[in-house]
């Protein structure tokens, strides 16, 4: 994204492809829509009722309702998520809340990784009067590096600090409420063919207790990588004694299968991290390990050639229901403007509790111990 000053000896450099809550006051690119501020001081439940209708997620068009009890950047962030269908881990007594979520600047990144990718072009924010000035400069950044339609809903004064921000970009008042009604009732733009349905992932959340649990396939053979004794004691939550569990088929390409698609609709509903995303995906494919994931090279991630079974590496010809979270986990790596770019699934250890407890959110269960062969277990012993 483009810095908001021009480099020079003392502007500290800024990676373009990095996420900065930064953006362009007075930007002359009129291919970027304006803001849209909707001026309903009367508070009109009409316009609120219909903002709300106004949410087509097949068509990109994105309508939120801020959390108002202690709303800060980051639950704003989170708020945004939830609406295109991404669901943060709840805390429990096992499970700390995930360190990213509350961390400002982490939780925008993974929202513009997921915005970009999901092809959204239209955000409405409702009761945009309790938003701060960190809230709108995050907002305008998240509009510019993503090309957005923002229109924002104020059913109150706007606030002092909050005046100078929105004076600064191209926008244009709506203060009748017909002329919002005319804004808010526009038609969506027509549905691209050829995307996964993401917006059809509506698992319950959170998950309940009777649903199925899926048995991860095993890793390709090989000696180099396989699931160690450290990756199975990661896992604190076990299926009760009566749970049903089910292999996944031995094909994981179609979305509609009936044993695969609940499985798929999880890991999309409630994985909102775009890395953690992908790598249980990679996990459900191809019961590649973490090591191995750690190590996957960004070209194995773009790889969009036909299946072939024979193929050893994770991401061969990744099916399209898995696209999405793949190309979530590249834009996020280029938000970050981060050192592991050749290797976008790379997570630090600390990671790997959260990349477990979205396995257990998602009711995948690890895959069998691998017992020894027979010819290892006849081997006999070295003589000293």
């Amino acid at each position: 994204m483009t810095p908001t000053a021009h480099p020079t000896c003392s502007t500290p450099f800024v990676d373009p492809k990095a996420w900065e809550p930064v953006w362009s006051p007075d930007r002359t690119d009129l291919s970027l829509p304006p803001l849209t501020l909707i001026l309903d001081p009367h508070d009109h439940a009409a316009l609120t009722t219909t903002a709300l209708a106004a949410h087509r997620p097949c068509a990109g068009r994105i309508t939120v309702h801020p959390t108002l009890l202690a709303l800060t950047g980051a639950t704003l962030a989170h708020d945004l998520m939830r609406a295109y269908g991404k669901h943060l881990p709840a805390p429990e007594d096992l499970h700390p809340e995930p360190a990213w979520a509350g961390h400002t600047d982490d939780s925008w990144r993974n929202t513009a990784a997921w915005t970009t990718t999901l092809g959204i072009t239209h955000l409405i924010i409702c009761r945009a009067h309790r938003l701060h000035g960190g809230h709108i400069k995050h907002l305008l950044a998240l509009r510019e590096h993503a090309r957005l339609k923002l229109t924002l809903l104020y059913h109150g004064p706007i606030p002092p600090n909050v005046q100078p921000l929105l004076s600064a970009v191209r926008h244009h008042n709506l203060d009748t409420p017909e002329a919002a009604l005319q804004h808010l009732q526009q038609p969506p733009p027509p549905l691209t063919a050829g995307n996964y349905p993401w917006w059809q992932a509506r698992p319950s959340f959170p998950a309940r207790p009777e649903e199925t649990w899926f048995r991860l396939p095993p890793p390709p053979s090989g000696r180099r990588h396989r699931w160690e004794d450290h990756h199975y004691a990661m896992i604190a939550t076990q299926p009760p004694p009566d749970a049903r569990i089910l292999p996944l088929p031995p094909t994981r390409w179609d979305h509609t299968h009936p044993h695969l698609a609940p499985a798929i609709a999880r890991i999309h509903n409630r994985i909102a991290h775009p890395v953690h995303a992908a790598r249980v995906a990679l996990h459900l494919l191809t019961g590649a390990p973490p090591d191995q994931l750690n190590h996957l090279p960004h070209g194995d991630l773009t790889s969009s050639a036909s299946p072939d079974h024979g193929r050893q590496h994770p991401a061969a010809g990744l099916p399209p229901w898995a696209r999405p979270l793949a190309q979530a986990a590249l834009a996020l790596t280029e938000l970050r403007g981060y050192t592991h770019a050749n290797t976008p699934l790379f997570i630090p250890r600390w990671e790997e509790h959260e990349v477990s407890q979205a396995l257990e959110t998602c009711r995948l269960l690890l895959p069998q111990p691998a017992r020894p062969s027979s010819v290892a277990r006849r081997r006999p012993a070295k003589r000293p």
